[in-house]
């Protein structure tokens, strides 16, 4: 049976919802710790009151919400648009609402001692607010959520750093967090908040994904240029004050390649070792990442989150895909009649264990 979308769309700056977009083509992908997209197609000329050039505005001022039989499935800024006047079509181009957040910096001295890492995450993006008129997006929320980690940070005003990265970086360190935002319906008002997830483990899944019996395996990458045998791990300070950790894994296979990575708010040595091993540990052997695509009707949509862990079993020939695996992406296209294809990209779980 074909699932019920509907688009929703929304003055960012006001938060007054206008209502539906009239949908023609609708595709969108959530990914993991990531912004996801979506692009949706509509009539250049809609003949809807509410669907304007003053009301459809790209460069993040109109927000979108993709719903799914009643569930937010997706949600984040309007971005850029591709009119086809031959067509008469007019394709918005969108990303989720960590795309506005790379897009803010640390404009002031932020300073946090054995603070829990949620908490740190969550004062960085409230940090957004803080700059006077238009930087505060009413619509977002945040969670309760504490990991029992605690850490130190000092993001320093002279570097500018991004508010998305500067969360990024904190959820990819050794024990750390996997992170979402989640749109839902608050009244007639919609709220989108932002989780942590931790342990950054994802929910191990009873089911199999078995090429040939509820998907196939289309396509996989296969990323040699992800090897390291050597990697230094640079914190802060310059000169000969700058704190840093090296490792190295030998390899019978490959020869040395070598990876500097720079974390300049990190001061203990201790945590940049970890860095250094974990990256050293991702990069043991190339990575593998396959495209899963799904039956219809056999695993329903609903059953998988972003993070999920599942057997995967197909591929082949020099590229067999074999083991457990992790649900980074995913990604829906749903045509005129609300027929939906579905693609998962998975990633090998030893990709995210901690060292």
């Amino acid at each position: 049976m074909s699932a019920a979308y509907r688009v929703l769309f929304q003055d960012v700056l006001s938060g007054y919802i206008h209502g539906e977009l009239p949908m023609e083509k609708l595709s969108y992908t959530n990914t993991l710790n990531a912004p996801g997209a979506a692009a949706l197609t509509i009539p250049l000329d809609p003949g809807v009151s509410t669907v304007t050039a003053q009301t459809v505005v790209p460069g993040a001022a109109t927000a979108v919400y993709i719903e799914r039989s009643g569930r937010m499935v997706w949600s984040g800024l309007y971005w850029d648009g591709n009119p086809d006047y031959t067509a008469g079509t007019l394709t918005m181009q969108c990303e989720g609402w960590l795309s506005y957040f790379r897009l803010r910096n640390i404009l002031t001295t932020l300073q946090y001692n054995q603070v829990d890492q949620a908490a740190i995450a969550r004062d960085l993006l409230r940090n957004a607010g803080t700059y006077g008129p238009g930087s505060l997006l009413g619509m977002i929320r945040y969670g309760t959520e504490t990991t029992g980690v605690r850490r130190d940070r000092t993001f320093k005003e002279s570097e500018r750093k991004s508010l998305g990265e500067a969360v990024e970086e904190l959820g990819a360190v050794i024990n750390g967090f996997d992170f979402e935002f989640v749109s839902t319906w608050d009244g007639p008002d919609i709220a989108t908040t932002f989780h942590v997830r931790y342990p950054r483990t994802g929910r191990r899944r009873e089911y199999a994904l078995t090429a040939g019996t509820n998907c196939e395996i289309t396509s996989a990458t296969v990323g040699g240029k992800s090897v390291r045998t050597f990697a230094v791990a640079t914190g802060s300070g310059d000169g000969p004050d700058q704190v840093w950790a090296s490792a190295e894994q030998f390899s019978n296979v490959h020869p040395r390649l070598d990876q500097v990575d720079s974390y300049s708010d990190v001061k203990e040595y201790d945590t940049l070792h970890a860095k250094a091993r974990g990256r050293l540990r991702v990069g043991a052997a190339p990575v593998i990442l396959p495209t899963v695509r799904l039956h219809p009707g056999v695993i329903g949509l609903d059953a998988i989150t972003l993070g999920d862990q599942v057997p995967v079993h197909g591929g082949g020939g020099l590229v067999p895909i074999q083991g457990d695996w992790r649900v980074t992406e995913i990604a829906v296209s749903v045509d005129q009649s609300g027929d939906e294809t579905t693609d998962l990209t998975v990633a090998p779980v030893e990709a995210f264990e901690d060292a």
